[in-house]
């Protein structure tokens, strides 16, 4: 049995040290920017070596929990909210889980006429679209915006049923009867301009992660484009797909 492996080597010290390094930072209401006690005091509190001290606190900075600033400390970071890329259900319907609040803000709701991209997008078949962009939160903290165009001739008169916490891909469901089948999705680190700087109260420094999104139905034909602008340390991408 060596230092870092407990009961039967089912269980590791440094797992053990991460669980309680949370459970502090819960009991004392740590809020990213804190400050945790430093490796000596940890090894200390856990009556454990630095090596596992070490190991635990590298663990919760690949989780997003905890972040290193050199020379100054270990501090509680934003926790990074995990999003599936290969997921063909809404962005924000997605997000939604036990320990997290999503909420969506509407910031814009209007009729757009002969927009070249989203002509080609949907192959120059329609000339009319509803445009949504609206806001995304994660408990309270602002997460992404998101802007959604839907063909006026595929959804008439979806304006009128869309609310702040709407489901579009639910109404586009329930009410319109489409069948989402194919997925198209581009990433792209994008600079924030002077409209996101606004919307997501950041500065231009702060780099973006755009994701484009063409989701297409049963008889392969366009029917609902996206693209959402996600701040990057808030996230974190995977990709996860079944073998053949």
């Amino acid at each position: 049995m060596t230092e870092d492996n407990l009961n039967g080597g089912q269980n590791y010290l440094y797992e053990e040290i991460m669980t309680g390094i949370k459970e502090y930072m819960n009991e004392n209401q740590l809020q990213p920017g804190d400050r945790i006690p430093t490796e000596k005091e940890l090894g200390k509190l856990f009556k454990a070596s630095r090596i596992s001290i070490r190991r635990a606190i590298k663990e919760l900075v690949d989780e997003g929990v905890l972040k290193i600033i050199h020379g100054k400390g270990t501090f509680v970071d934003k926790q990074r909210k995990e999003i599936h890329l290969l997921h063909l259900q809404g962005f924000s319907e997605g997000l939604t889980t036990e320990n997290d609040k999503i909420t969506k803000e509407i910031v814009s709701l209007k009729k757009i006429n002969n927009n070249k991209k989203l002509n080609r997008i949907f192959e120059n078949k329609y000339n009319e679209f509803i445009e949504l962009i609206r806001k995304v939160y994660r408990n309270d903290q602002i997460l992404s915006l998101d802007y959604a165009y839907l063909p006026t001739a595929i959804y008439p008169n979806i304006e009128d049923k869309i609310k702040n916490e709407s489901s579009t891909f639910k109404i586009i469901h329930d009410d319109y009867g489409i069948v989402f089948k194919k997925v198209e999705k581009e990433l792209e680190i994008v600079p924030a301009t002077e409209e996101l700087q606004k919307h997501l109260n950041i500065s231009r420094l702060t780099p973006l992660v755009l994701v484009e999104k063409i989701i297409y139905n049963d008889q392969q034909q366009p029917v609902h484009y996206s693209r959402y602008y996600l701040i990057s340390d808030a996230v974190k991408l995977r990709i996860e797909s079944n073998l053949p």
